[in-house]
């Protein structure tokens, strides 16, 4: 009998570093509060609403992820979920003030959790 690989590389590794964008992203963040504070002009509390968001984006979008992964498959809101991380980064690169930040990660919260049902 050949030796059969239940899951291949191809399949596992998205799955990998799909479900490791949100802790990244998050201690990314944290140690980046002060400068981001400096450079828009706002208290350093101010901007923990950033981590905030990400995780209140999160506990809703996963759960909804999940149900919609069973109506239409888990690839394409993966992928599809993918697509609003690259949409959220690119708001924040170009992001010039805290509402645009804030935008920003809940898009990123929303893809990110695509990756977990």
């Amino acid at each position: 009998m050949p030796d059969i690989k239940p899951f291949p590389w191809r399949f596992v590794a998205p799955l990998y570093l799909g479900s490791s964008l949100n802790s990244i992203n998050t201690t990314l963040l944290a140690t980046a509060l002060v400068p981001i504070a400096k450079f828009m002009n706002v208290s350093v509390a101010q901007t923990t609403i950033l981590v905030t968001v990400l995780y209140l984006a999160c506990s809703v979008a996963q759960p909804t992820a999940g149900k919609l992964s069973e109506e239409f498959g888990p690839r394409r809101i993966f992928l599809g979920g993918i697509i609003i991380v690259l949409l959220g980064g690119l708001i924040g690169g170009f992001g010039q003030n805290l509402p645009m930040l804030i935008v920003s990660r809940i898009l990123i919260g929303i893809g990110t959790s695509t990756a977990y049902p």
